[in-house]
């Protein structure tokens, strides 16, 4: 009996044995297969931002290629980050004419020579045209300080190597002037670094000093003035505008007095608020004036947005009156809630404030040509008229606090910069938003629009609950 059961025993031990062998044979091996594939299928990345997909924005570019680009890296493979190799497999990836290859500098030094490029780069060559870029490393993966002093640590490679791809493929260019003479802000970082990406080019025009706007200008942007305009600039602009021209007006946050810019805002439709606007619905964790607008503009205004959350503190606004100019047409970009209020010392006036908006204008333009034809019986005149129709835009923002960094810094998943940037390229004919911001490696806070009830819920009510349930299960327990 005993040895039966011992040779019983025996056999299931040994059975056990061979499936736990037989499991770990298959891991290994699955293993070993999985470790062959490509990066694109090898890796899947969970980061909150996910750092190494590539954006649609991209793949749309990419897609959508004629010419022939290949990513040429100019580094050791086995030593590369992790991260940017996965990156740049699946970049590669994401379309039929974007190829990779790998040069070992160490092995094949003269590369660096040929592309007066540095160790750890990636060089994109259009091999149709022949033309290439270079990006460093450093440039993919950079460290730096925000608006805090905090150190952050960025991922720019979605951004850096689209836009190259875009200068090498594309060859349209347009130049934005930056108006000067009125005590104008600076630009700031994030923006010049997007227009640079965007393969903007800027420029500086003082309308003060200058007439006549420059033939090469696709739109004027007039950042944060603190001084007014005078009445003759007031008059050429709207005659920039009505002959097909973009101009930008993004307010100062310095709530400066420039009497002239309001009324040739008015004269647009757009009236502005004499007090700051709040809005108790819309709101950043119940702070009324830390706005959370509703964005209402459609096509352009809407792309490579995913969460449509942006921040806007501290704004007047804008209420819309019938425009004094001929065809000019308002279209809400950017509106509070019907809960938002115009707070002035005396006074609270409910309504829906607009932030942002564009201002179209159609203007017509007929040339008229006339034929003569001469006969034997006589002269007969004809004549015909051609209509072409011009459309110029005035885009308002109500404060330059959208893109400012202590706020675009302090909250990175906002996509504040990114609406900024759509207002900008709808300026533009069949062109889209492809500058790409760099992704954050540190951890991101969520935002709230309107805590309220979750903040007593979660802070009051559930604790309190918990420690109420608790002390009647110990009391009881007690007791019994």
């Amino acid at each position: 009996m005993r040895q039966s059961l011992q040779t019983t025993n025996a056999k299931q031990g040994a059975s056990r044995s061979g499936v736990t062998v037989l499991v770990l044979a298959i891991v290994v091996v699955v293993n070993l297969i999985v470790g062959q594939l490509p990066e694109t299928l090898n890796t899947i990345d969970l980061s909150e931002e996910q750092v190494t997909e590539v954006s649609q924005t991209s793949k749309d570019l990419l897609q959508d290629l004629d010419d022939t680009i290949v990513l040429k890296v100019l580094a050791d493979q086995t030593t590369t980050d992790t991260a940017i190799k996965s990156f740049l497999e699946k970049y590669a990836a994401s379309s039929k004419n974007v190829s990779i290859e790998w040069i070992d500098p160490v092995l094949h030094p003269s590369a660096l020579t040929t592309y007066s490029a540095e160790e750890n780069s990636v060089v994109i060559e259009n091999e149709t045209t022949e033309d290439f870029e270079v990006v460093s490393f450093s440039s993919i993966v950079s460290t730096g300080y925000d608006s805090s002093y905090n150190t952050v640590t960025t991922f720019d490679g979605d951004g850096q190597l689209t836009s190259a791809v875009n200068r090498l493929t594309n060859q349209d260019e347009h130049t934005v002037y930056l108006s000067t003479g009125h005590g104008e802000e600076t630009l700031v970082s994030s923006i010049t670094t997007l227009f640079d990406k965007a393969n903007y080019t800027t420029a500086e025009l003082n309308t003060v000093t200058t007439a006549e706007m420059p033939e090469d200008m696709d739109l004027l942007l007039i950042y944060g003035p603190t001084t007014d305009f005078t009445e003759d600039e007031i008059t050429n602009l709207e005659s920039y505008i009505a002959d097909g021209g973009k101009v930008m007006v993004v307010l100062s946050a310095e709530d400066a007095d420039t009497p002239n810019v309001t009324a040739f805002m008015k004269a647009y439709g757009l009236a502005e608020t004499s007090g700051y606007i709040a809005d108790a619905e819309r709101s950043y964790q119940g702070q009324s004036y830390y706005l959370i607008p509703n964005i209402t503009g459609t096509d352009v205004y809407l792309d490579n947005l995913s969460s449509q959350t942006v921040l806007l503190i501290n704004t007047k606004g804008f209420t819309q009156v019938d425009p004094t100019i001929d065809n000019a047409t308002v279209t809400p970009l950017l509106q509070t809630s019907e809960n938002g209020y115009n707070v002035t010392d005396d006074d609270q006036m409910q309504g829906t404030y607009t932030l942002g908006a564009v201002v179209t204008q159609t203007t017509a333009e007929e040339a008229a040509t006339s034929d003569t034809e001469t006969s034997d019986s006589g002269t007969t005149d004809s004549s015909e008229e051609e209509t072409a129709a011009s459309e110029g835009k005035l885009t308002i923002l109500s404060s330059t606090n959208l893109v400012a960094e202590d706020v675009t810094s302090a909250f990175t998943t906002l996509e504040n910069n990114t609406v900024f940037m759509n207002m900008v390229t709808a300026n533009f004919d069949d062109v889209e938003n492809i500058s790409i911001e760099a992704k954050t490696l540190s951890s991101n806070m969520n935002t709230v629009t309107n805590p309220g009830g979750y903040s007593l819920l979660f802070i009051l009510i559930i604790p309190l609950a918990v420690l109420v349930v608790g002390f009647v299960i110990w009391f009881r327990r007690r007791r019994a």
